[in-house]
């Protein structure tokens, strides 16, 4: 067996590798601002004091954060199709599963950075006057994002590895790509090689910037 590195096969299919990159990326950043965005709404309800929010929110979490992706995956591509008749298109079904996912392990870590503010930086927002929302929104907020800025960064780590398992519904992602172009070229181990490279630049950029945030918004 011929076992020499083939160069040129990765020149050959570099379109497969950044058609694959391009969706790859998409979908990490898709996914991540909206899990960020719901986690927050999320942590918010937990710590409202309003208890149907609470429930909803601790239900919320404990089903999103314990059905592995894979399954829900295959259940709401297609089993809503079974169920209901609808075809949930693949990228919007890949879209929906990373974020809701994703969403209930970053409610868990807001409330974590909310809760690692003192009371009493609370207590002297509401002893001057500010509402329970002034308080969250002006003084609560701006110290936990400072806090949970490094379990952020982590987690689109993860969301942008957990990607490499969306192919399984259709999505174009990168590995899904690398499969493709290995049919065609039967050289598994130059085009892995070569998916292996990317994740790991890309997740080096990814904890760089999270690094550059980290110290912008630490405190003096």
């Amino acid at each position: 067996m011929d076992f020499d590195f083939k160069w040129h096969v990765l020149m050959r299919y570099q379109s497969f590798l950044i058609d694959g990159v391009l969706i790859t990326v998409q979908m990490a950043l898709l996914g991540m601002a909206i899990a960020l965005t719901v986690g927050l709404i999320i942590a918010l309800m937990a710590k409202s004091g309003i208890k149907i929010l609470e429930i909803f929110s601790d239900i919320y979490i404990q089903v999103f954060r314990a059905i592995p992706i894979f399954v829900f995956l295959i259940w709401l591509f297609y089993g809503a199709a079974m169920l209901t008749g609808i075809n949930v298109p693949a990228f919007s079904t890949a879209v929906i599963c990373l974020s809701m996912t994703h969403s209930a392990f970053m409610a868990e870590t807001y409330r974590a950075g909310i809760e690692s503010v003192p009371m009493g930086h609370r207590e002297a927002g509401l002893s001057v006057g500010l509402s329970r929302f002034q308080v969250m929104r002006y003084i609560t907020l701006p110290q936990a994002i400072r806090t949970v800025l490094p379990p952020i960064g982590n987690e689109f780590t993860i969301v942008f590895k957990s990607t490499t398992i969306l192919g399984i519904i259709g999505v174009d992602e990168l590995v899904r790509k690398a499969q493709s172009a290995v049919t065609l070229s039967f050289r598994p181990f130059e085009l892995y090689s070569a998916v292996a490279v990317i994740f790991i630049i890309m997740v080096v950029i990814i904890s760089r910037f999270n690094l550059f945030l980290e110290k912008k918004f630490s405190y003096s």
